[in-house]
């Protein structure tokens, strides 16, 4: 199996959800957010923990506020391969904010 087809089949066994993941938040005018560049190194971070790989990248639109609730759509690249995902926050204490990243069942277009 081709390199690029293994880390595929790696995020499709990921069991396309992921929680726990956590991330610095940085505050911007009385906002809690998690940058663009947090987000997106933290969601890489979770996909290596969880199934031992890293995808090649991660690109997310902009930063989240640290509100539970809130979420990101973002496009997850694994050799040839892409797949989109929510990140969601989930809660958010003392400068931490704790989110979980679900990935798309199919890989885009």
């Amino acid at each position: 199996m081709s390199l690029s087809l293994r880390k595929a089949a790696l995020v499709i066994c990921l069991g396309l959800a992921v929680t726990g993941c956590s991330a610095s938040v940085s505050v911007t005018k009385d906002d809690p957010a998690i940058t663009k560049e947090s987000l997106q190194s933290g969601i890489s971070d979770v996909l290596q923990q969880k199934v031992g790989q890293r995808p090649d990248s991660v690109e997310c639109p902009g930063p989240i506020t640290a509100k539970a609730g809130q979420t990101a759509r973002c496009v997850l690249s694994a050799g040839n391969v892409r797949y989109g995902l929510t990140a969601t926050v989930n809660s958010y204490a003392d400068g931490k904010a704790n989110y979980g990243v679900s990935v798309d069942s199919k890989p885009m277009p």
